[in-house]
């Protein structure tokens, strides 16, 4: 099945400060390092100037700074939709602040690390393990998929308009292809069980001669665990597949807006980068970084939106001025919810230990051992 039903074994373990683990991140840190420095080090100012790049951001009117700000704020809320849907009672306020802090985490930490915080932050706001752990594989699930339908979405589009070769209808149609079967399957799944334990069946083999090739233990049997899923998530799945699939193609729809003011902020116009250009761009990039190829998500986007862009255009002397705006939005979607995430989660976690001390100092009990008792869908 997915990462997300380990983790609460995972939050179990993230205290732990044995020198195993302390190894592991300081690799982790320097394989990130060494990437990022081949990557804004090496790659990208082959291409453009970073002083030039920096005159571009100097120059961009303030109205359009504040523009770019406040969409990309929408942007962030978007998100929160997108990770509200499948958690009925989460409220809003609630789930920017868990998007912003899985976002920080998950930009400068590794996947598992980011699944146990967030399991962590939803029980600590009362939420059950179930509905824990079942909203945060939904909404990997949606997220994956919703990253896969809008670029075959945009991809039909542009070649229907004839921005784009026929060949862009071959890559829509495998782009949808995994969608449809992915989401023939799931139907399937939720109507028979029958069907469920043959999935689970073959899951468990295909899983094992993967884990024998690389050494490593397999993890058993799947299909008591897809079964588990299946009944926890059929009746939330047919209750709230339209906000699922609605939310995420705004947050996708809003990023590709930002995009498209971004680039105009820094005065690349629409006769130098017309919209259903970015469209393109947007879409192929979306596809390619769902490869977990990027440590944390960075390097990669820009190299890619970048190299596009420029091949694009074909006028080096506008290159610095696309590096400018896709470091804008850039800025907005990766850089700037890192420090806003890690102020959430401090704010989130002090907000839960205050909230221990006063039930404590209500009950007698140590706050250390006391649990909010929210009701896992109340969310409030």
């Amino acid at each position: 099945m997915t990462d997300a039903e380990s983790v609460p074994e995972v939050a179990d373990q993230l205290p732990s400060g044995s020198s195993e683990a302390r190894r592991s991140v300081a690799l982790r840190l320097l394989v990130v390092g060494g990437y990022l420095f081949v990557v804004f080090g090496i790659l990208l100012p082959r291409v453009v100037d970073y002083g030039e790049m920096l005159d571009a951001f100097r120059n961009v009117p303030p109205q359009w700074l504040l523009v770019v700000f406040l969409v990309g704020l929408l942007g962030w809320v978007a998100e929160a939709l997108a990770l509200q849907a499948p958690m009925p009672g989460l409220t809003l306020r609630r789930a920017i602040t868990a998007y912003l802090s899985l976002t920080a985490i998950g930009s400068t930490m590794t996947g598992a690390v980011k699944l146990a915080i967030g399991y962590r932050i939803f029980r600590e706001w009362g939420r059950s393990p179930e509905s824990t752990v079942l909203g945060l594989t939904l909404n990997g699930i949606a997220t994956q998929a919703g990253k896969l339908l809008l670029p075959a979405i945009a991809f039909l589009l542009l070649a229907l308009a004839g921005t784009l070769p026929s060949s862009a209808f071959l890559a829509a149609f495998l782009l949808a292809v995994p969608i449809f079967l992915g989401v023939m399957v799931g139907i399937w799944m939720m109507r028979s069980e029958a069907f469920a334990r043959r999935v689970g069946a073959f899951a468990t083999r295909a899983t094992d001669r993967v884990m024998r090739r690389m050494n490593r233990p397999a993890p058993g049997d799947l299909t008591g665990r897809l079964l588990t899923f299946r009944d926890a998530a059929k009746d939330l799945l047919l209750a709230r597949l339209v906000p699922i699939t609605l939310s995420q193609l705004l947050a996708r729809t809003v990023g590709y807006v930002l995009l498209v003011l971004s680039m105009r902020a820094v005065g690349i116009d629409d006769q130098v980068l017309p919209l259903d250009v970015i469209l393109g761009v947007y879409a192929a990039v979306m596809v390619i970084t769902l490869l977990p190829i990027a440590p944390g998500g960075a390097g990669l986007p820009e190299v890619l939106y970048i190299g596009f862009f420029t091949r694009y255009v074909a006028n080096p002397g506008l290159d610095d001025a696309i590096g400018a705006g896709v470091m804008l939005f850039r800025g907005m979607t990766w850089f700037l919810p890192i420090p806003v995430g890690y102020v959430a989660l401090l704010l989130q976690r002090r907000g839960v230990r205050q909230e221990r001390e006063r039930s404590a100092a209500a009950t007698g009990a140590p706050a250390s051992t006391t649990m909010t008792a929210e009701d896992p869908g109340s969310g409030a």
